[in-house]
């Protein structure tokens, strides 16, 4: 699915003073001194002394699941507490791990977590699929939700009921990333140009079967050259297939590949950031994956702290912790006062762009289907 994208403006702070006034009275119609460590709340978000945060108080606790890249796992869990003083238990791991440990636990009756974060394959084919998630809608105060609020003049619904899934960043994804002493200038321009069978065997690839990111590499591939391209390069070339994205990222450093597809924005800046060497390069052909990576949010339908969880989505979607949230995943914000850091390594989409929209319904329940099919013919189960 190939999606044009509207320009996602840097650093403008846009936020008028009714953009987040019209909701519930829990929301702080401006900035005040509330928060337990006397500092200050942005408009918007819910009141520290307000009636759902001292009922989230009295839970004492909130449990969210979700990746582990970047540094979300400590700082959602630290500024949330400094703010509300509810703790907040991170559990963070692989989304197919992840959702194994929650099927098991609710097949037995258990029910542990509260909010979700994660990605599109197993939020949409698991947690909504499986009929997990509440009406985030719902839960949060509709003055979040006006225009006004997002850089493309709404929030930005996964689902098709537009009230369970929120999306709460979109960037292009990372590209391919080299190793500069053995690939030089021109090597590589096109997407084509990784058949060259100078390759073979010298490239490392986020194994596309399972549950991450790289399965839409493989859908703007097709979608490109066609589904024989995804034989020629997951077969014929010989890549290596792993699931550790660190090793990926330090095999290709140390020279045991070239090259390097389908890595993680966040461990990608963090090794780039090391000096290894290492570039980013955008190659031509196929269409840029536009995605959310793992800034999709849902909150549990048997959250056992639901108070807790409303405060701590309500406080995701607001200016404050999305501002946590996705400095942490080192991914742009959705939201329009929210500044895009000028260091930021993800980029965002350039108005009037065409992509592959990674995160549109039918890419997730209908195209991802069709090429996990393609991959297990081709490369057999995991």
């Amino acid at each position: 699915m190939t999606t044009k994208a509207r320009l996602i403006l840097p650093a403008v702070a846009i936020l008028l003073v009714g953009a987040c006034g019209g909701g519930s009275d829990d929301s702080a119609d401006d900035d005040v001194d509330r928060r337990p460590d006397g500092g200050k709340v942005s408009a918007g978000c819910p009141d520290p002394e307000g009636a759902l945060a001292r009922s989230a108080a009295k839970e004492g606790e909130v449990v969210m699941t979700g990746t582990p890249d970047g540094s979300v796992r400590t700082d959602v869990p630290r500024e949330f507490e400094k703010t509300y003083g509810v703790k907040v238990n991170y559990v963070g791991g692989r989304n197919s791990d992840l959702a194994a440990k929650l099927q098991a636990e609710r097949k037995a009756g258990v029910y542990t977590h509260d909010v979700f974060g994660g990605g599109g394959n197993t939020m949409s084919a698991t947690y909504y699929g499986e009929g997990w998630i509440g009406s985030l809608k719902d839960a949060l105060d509709p003055a979040l939700l006006t225009g006004e609020n997002w850089r493309d003049g709404a929030p930005k619904w996964v689902d098709p009921e537009k009230e369970k899934i929120l999306q709460l960043s979109t960037y292009v994804d990372s590209g391919v990333v080299i190793n500069t002493d053995l690939v030089k200038d021109g090597d590589l321009t096109s997407f084509e140009d990784m058949l060259d069978p100078k390759w073979k065997g010298r490239i490392v690839v986020d194994d596309p079967r399972s549950n991450g990111g790289a399965i839409y590499d493989v859908g703007s591939f097709a979608q490109a050259y066609g589904d024989d391209f995804i034989k020629s390069l997951y077969v014929d070339q010989e890549p290596s297939l792993l699931t550790d994205q660190r090793q990926e990222l330090d095999d290709i450093a140390r020279g045991k590949y070239a090259f390097g597809l389908s890595l993680h924005t966040a461990e990608t800046a963090a090794a780039l950031a090391e000096g290894l060497p290492l570039k980013q390069i955008k190659l031509t052909g196929a269409p840029p994956v536009s995605t959310g990576g793992s800034s999709l949010l849902a909150i549990d339908n048997k959250a056992p702290h639901p108070k807790a969880a409303e405060l701590l989505v309500n406080w995701l979607v607001c200016k404050d912790g999305n501002a946590v949230w996705t400095k942490a995943l080192q991914v742009p914000s959705n939201r329009a006062d929210v500044p895009v850091p000028a260091d930021l390594d993800a980029s965002v989409p350039e108005e009037g762009g065409e992509y592959y929209d990674s995160y549109g319904w039918d890419v997730l329940t209908k195209d991802v289907k069709r090429l996990q099919t393609i991959l297990l013919d081709l490369l057999g189960p995991q």
